[in-house]
């Protein structure tokens, strides 16, 4: 792929079923591998971020109040909780992003920034096992998903 960004959001508002794996840090479109185990051909798509929470916490955001379906309402395994569609406001559920479209776009922001290096761990939650949003409580990151465990250990 050219720009895996890109192209895989592109997939997904098309239709496309995925998933990210941060700790086997892999990424599948329709069952098959574009990142696998941190290899990927081509170009990733989005530069190094200076202050990658505040991005985080803005695409959280808009993943929490993104529309769901029943697609979205039915994948097994999600990182992040959004609000059901009894909690979405009118202007949520009028100008609100397709579910699964604002779920790649966080996932996948935060496996990039992974591989290019704007998200350390040890820059903005030192020994903790987790992270929390000073602003937005319900996002939590697990340091396990930013630095996995070691097979070796």
């Amino acid at each position: 792929m050219e720009n895996i960004y890109n192209e895989c959001v592109n997939k997904v508002k098309c239709g496309s079923k995925f998933h990210i794996d941060f700790q086997k840090r892999t990424l599948k479109i329709d069952g098959k591998y574009v990142i696998k185990q941190g290899e990927y051909e081509g170009e990733l798509g989005l530069p190094v971020f200076d202050d990658p929470l505040t991005i985080i916490t803005q695409l959280f955001i808009r993943y929490q109040h993104s529309l769901p379906s029943e697609r979205s309402d039915h994948k097994r395994k999600k990182y992040f909780n959004a609000l059901s569609e009894h909690q979405l406001s009118d202007e949520d559920m009028l100008y609100g992003e397709p579910r699964e479209v604002a779920q790649i776009k966080l996932e996948l922001h935060i496996l990039i920034m992974i591989f290019n290096g704007s998200l350390k761990w040890y820059e903005f939650a030192k020994d903790k096992w987790f992270w929390q949003s000073p602003t937005v409580k319900e996002l939590i990151i697990l340091k396990e998903w930013i630095e996995p465990k070691s097979e070796n250990k």
